[in-house]
Formats: C-alpha cells, sequence, structure tokens
C-alpha cells in the first residue's frame, strides 16, 4: 500500500443495518464433551438491542447438542483462536446443523495477527465522534453531482501520526443520532509511523488504548476506534481487531469545543508523553473513567459529584505525593478532602474560589450556619453529605447538587488538562456557551 495507492476509506459496510457482517464463513471449531467438531462462522457487529461483536458458528452433523445443556460446549474457536463467553446453542432439523451464537466475554480481540505482527499502518473506525471542524479539508463527490466537504484532523506527537477524517455519510448520521439515539459511524482514522517505519501488533494495541482514553476525553462520553485493520508494507491485511462502541449515543457537557481545531493537536502531545509514564498511564485510566461515568448525568447526579469528587483526589495524589513529592504517602493520607482538593489545584494555578456561574453554591456559602470558604470545601461537604448518613446537613443541600456536579467536573477537566501542560482554549462548562465560545484556561 504505497502513499500513492492509500486511501482512508472505511473497511466495512457500517450503514443503518442493526447486524453487520465483518467477516462471513471464517473457519471455526467447537468442542462438545470433549469432541471436535469443525464448522464456519460469521463475525458479526451487532448494534441492538447493544453493540456487540458476536460470533454465529455453523457446525454439521451435530444436531443433537441443539437440545442439551448449552453447559456441553467446552470451547469455540475462529481462526484457530478460542474465544471464551457465553453460547447459545441451536438447530434446523431439515439440514442436520447446529447454530451456535458466541457473545465473547472480551469486547475486543484479535482476529488476525499477534502481538509480533509488523504492521504498516492501521486503519480504524469511530462511531457517535463528534462533529469536529478539522484543521484541513478536502472534498469527495456524493453520487449526486455535488461535492462534500470532508474534514482531516492531523495529531502528531513524536513517533505517531494520527488521522482523523469525517466520511459522507458523517452530517447525515450525527442528525440521525440526534432525533434517534443509537449507533452511527461517524468518523475514520488512521495510525502511522511519522517515520514510515514498521510496528508491531502490541505497538497498535497500546496506541489504540491511548486513543480510546483521548478521544473520549474529548467529547465528555466513551468513543473507542473499532474495527481497528492492520496493513503490512505490501498492502495486505495482516492484522485485525474486533470491537464495538462502547455506548449509545448521547450528548455530554465538554471542555472540548468542536469548531476550535487547535484543541485537539495542542492536547495530544502532553497527553500521549504522560501516557508513556507507567505511573502516570495507569491513573488517566482510572482517572478518566471515573470523570466519563460521572459525566454521564442520566445515571444520576449525586452519583456523578461522588465519582468525580474520587477522580479528583486520584489525581492530587498521583500529582502531588508521586510526581511532584509535595508531600509524603501519610500526609497526604491525613489531610483533609478539601486541602487534597487545594494542594492539587494551587500548585496547577487553578482559582479555589466559588465562581459566580454556580449561584446555588455561593448562596450556601454566604448563608448563616454554613463557612464555606471556597469551591474544594463547598464541594466536599456536599460530596460529604451524599455518603455520611450522619451528616448534619444531609438532604439538605439538594438545591445545590447540579452546580456542585458540574463545578467539580470543570475542576476535574481543568486539571487532567494541566497536567497534560495544555495552555490553549476551552469551552467552559460553567458557562454553558454557544459552539465557538472559548476562553483561555486559567493558568494560562
Amino acid at each position: 500500500m504505497t502513499n500513492t495507492e492509500y486511501q482512508l476509506k472505511p473497511l466495512f459496510n457500517f450503514g443503518s443495518e442493526s447486524s453487520i457482517v465483518l467477516h462471513n464463513d471464517v473457519p471455526a471449531s467447537i468442542s462438545i464433551n470433549g469432541k471436535i467438531y469443525q464448522g464456519s462462522s460469521d463475525v458479526r457487529l451487532d448494534l441492538l438491542p447493544q453493540a456487540g461483536i458476536h460470533f454465529y458458528g455453523s457446525f454439521h452433523d451435530v444436531l443433537f447438542l441443539a437440545f442439551v445443556d448449552r453447559k456441553a460446549i467446552n470451547s469455540f474457536s475462529i481462526n484457530d483462536i478460542e474465544i471464551k463467553g457465553f453460547f447459545v446453542p441451536g438447530g434446523d432439523p431439515e439440514t442436520g446443523k447446529l447454530f451456535v451464537k458466541c457473545y465473547p466475554n472480551l469486547g475486543s480481540i484479535i482476529g488476525m495477527g499477534n502481538d509480533g505482527t509488523l504492521i504498516e499502518r492501521i486503519i480504524f473506525h469511530l462511531f457517535n465522534f463528534v462533529d469536529f471542524m478539522g484543521n484541513r479539508r478536502s472534498s469527495e463527490p456524493n453520487g449526486t453531482g455535488i461535492e462534500t466537504t470532508i474534514e482531516h484532523m492531523d495529531l502528531i506527537c513524536d513517533e505517531w501520526k494520527i488521522e482523523l477524517k469525517s466520511l459522507l455519510s458523517t452530517k447525515e448520521n450525527i442528525n440521525f443520532l440526534r432525533e434517534n439515539g443509537g449507533y452511527r459511524s461517524t468518523h475514520i482514522g488512521s495510525i502511522q509511523k511519522q517515520n514510515g517505519f514498521s510496528f508491531t501488533g502490541s505497538d497498535a494495541n497500546e496506541c489504540l488504548t491511548a486513543l480510546r482514553y483521548f478521544l473520549s476525553f474529548i467529547k465528555g462520553g466513551w468513543c473507542n476506534p473499532i474495527c481497528s485493520v492492520g496493513f503490512d508494507v505490501t498492502g495486505e491485511r495482516v492484522w485485525e481487531q474486533w470491537s464495538s462502541p462502547r455506548e449509545a449515543w448521547y450528548k455530554p457537557f465538554s471542555w472540548f469545543d468542536a469548531q476550535n481545531t487547535k484543541q485537539l493537536t495542542s492536547l495530544f502531545c502532553g497527553f500521549m508523553r504522560l501516557w508513556r509514564n507507567a505511573d502516570w498511564q495507569g491513573a488517566l485510566k482510572e482517572i478518566i473513567y471515573w470523570y466519563l461515568n460521572a459525566n454521564f448525568s442520566s445515571r444520576g447526579i449525586d452519583a456523578g459529584i461522588i465519582l468525580t469528587q474520587a477522580a479528583i483526589e486520584r489525581l492530587s495524589y498521583e500529582y502531588a505525593v508521586k510526581a511532584k513529592r509535595l508531600v509524603t504517602v501519610d500526609g497526604f493520607k491525613n489531610l483533609w478532602a478539601s486541602d487534597k482538593f487545594r494542594l492539587l489545584f494551587s500548585s496547577l494555578r487553578i482559582p479555589l474560589n466559588i465562581p459566580p456561574e454556580t449561584s446555588s453554591l455561593g448562596d450556601l456559602a454566604r448563608s448563616q450556619g454554613m463557612k464555606w470558604i471556597d469551591a474544594p470545601h463547598a464541594l466536599t461537604e456536599i460530596r460529604n453529605s451524599l455518603i455520611h448518613p450522619e451528616h448534619k446537613k444531609r438532604g439538605q443541600l439538594d438545591s445545590a447538587y447540579f452546580d456542585a456536579w458540574n463545578l467539580g467536573l470543570w475542576y476535574l477537566e481543568m486539571g487532567i488538562l494541566a497536567i497534560c501542560n495544555y495552555e490553549g482554549a476551552y469551552g467552559n462548562r460553567l458557562k454553558l456557551n454557544r459552539m465557538g465560545e472559548v476562553e483561555n484556561v486559567p493558568w494560562s
């Protein structure tokens, strides 16, 4: 696949169907009561009722097993790869075939190649991503004689070069998602080394994992690269990762403004360099996981308050104790939760005052008996009233839950941006601005 031959286009037919065939008639085998039977299987991305990769196996001369407990099935393999999971058998008396649907335990399966496979380029797909404005544009015919504008985003850091690209169907699919929810393909992407050298399947997995957390932090909700395919220097498929979208469409609040291209390109390098540190990688996985769950308001704002502050405390520990050694482990453990927040925010030059946009918190702070001195104090008091049944203000602070939830997430977003050395603009979730209205980060 030389540069002149290469075109970044979807590798699977991600249309409007709820069950998408990725591969059909792939060699498969099944072990039943210790005996191996050969057959074939389709690999499908099913989007209903919930997205997942499933395997539809077909085996001859074992129909009797359709009437046997599924526990008789010892193992299921495809392409000589054993798939651990839940099996649902069925049969067709006329053909004498056994059909087995396999629901794998893992959300991501390497269906071709291995950790040592040499790859020149990865192509991956994104569902339900943000309709961003790129840092460059092209146009493609859409079949009606009209050219469609295609947005491109180039993310470059050290050895890696990532391209994100919109599709002819991006606008249409995002409009569908806004009206109906569910899942739709919105973008495609590629991964390669800047120097054009090959990399391994293990490298590919690591980069795709980093992208999953990076793109999810951009969106404010889970967005993982799916159905990634690796090509070698001759353009042959040599590696595949079968995976599915993690969540159906919803539009969360986020610091990212889709009209400000530089936000992605400015953050990417700082994020990736931090990701290479094993301690920070582990911390970022936990922190962003809690952030994404907390940011999904439909799961409960009160739960979001608790998760957000757990993430802030985790971030404070990693930064203040392990990275900067501002305090010892025991010293950190003995701090009030609000002081752990102050230590982090002050070190990162993030203001501690209760912002005017969170009026319910300000009103309570000024009311008699509260004595909240700053935002960390207000946030942790509201969190304490939720988790401690004996708290004297339990059940009395619900008027401030939304502002506490939103402000806590603002602090968490600012903290993540700051540790990645981000110096650009951002969309302030506290002001609920229209798209395109941004401001500089507080420490810039």
